[in-house]
């Protein structure tokens, strides 16, 4: 059986704040340093786990709001984290399920509203009132900014599929003039000596 591992690049912080800053540029969207952090921090977390939704949003809202107020933070934080990120990432998704995009823009800045004001009735919580206001009041417009985050990646993504399909067939046919095209993207095929086995 063999071992299959994720290993998350180091440099993965570094590749979402630049695409979140470019996205930000590309659609004039002016937020805090604090909010792009926070939003840097929860694509690489979940990069590596993925959201879990595992109840219907609703449930999960009635859930938080009939809880302790410390987990109902926790329940309601969760919420708003995986409807952004799934409401940003997953569009086409949502454009085939039964509910549309207004649904999860509406559920996930409620959950952020409401964590901003248990925040700021918790000793020290009220540096966390400005993030949670500003991710509930704009969650639309940060939903946008993670769609361009999210075709960006996935066209990089074709771009990267269609560089290696290319170089593939290059290592097949030796085609002088794909040799020519992957060196316009900057690839320089190095031809190797065949060995023969006597």
């Amino acid at each position: 059986m063999s071992d299959t591992r994720v290993v998350v690049s180091s440099g993965l912080e570094d590749f979402f704040r630049t695409e979140v800053t470019q996205a930000r540029s590309n659609l004039g969207i002016d937020l805090s340093d604090f909010t792009e952090f926070y939003l840097v921090n929860m694509l690489c977390g979940f990069s590596q786990t993925g959201p879990i939704l595992d109840e219907p949003l609703v449930l999960q809202y009635k859930r938080a709001l009939e809880s302790q107020t410390n987990q109902r933070f926790k329940i309601l934080k969760e919420l708003g984290d995986a409807t952004l990120y799934i409401a940003g990432f997953f569009v086409e998704f949502i454009e085939r399920s039964l509910v549309d995009i207004d649904y999860y823009v509406a559920m996930g800045g409620t959950a952020y509203n409401n964590v901003s004001k248990i925040a700021g009735n918790q000793p020290g919580g009220e540096v966390f009132v400005d993030l949670y206001s500003q991710l509930a009041h704009r969650f639309a417009e940060l939903v946008d900014l993670l769609n361009e985050v999210s075709e960006k990646c996935r066209n990089k993504m074709r771009a990267d599929r269609d560089l290696l399909r290319l170089y593939d067939r290059w290592l097949r046919t030796k085609s002088a003039r794909i040799r020519k095209l992957l060196a316009e993207e900057g690839l320089i095929p190095i031809e190797t000596p065949t060995k023969y086995v006597q």
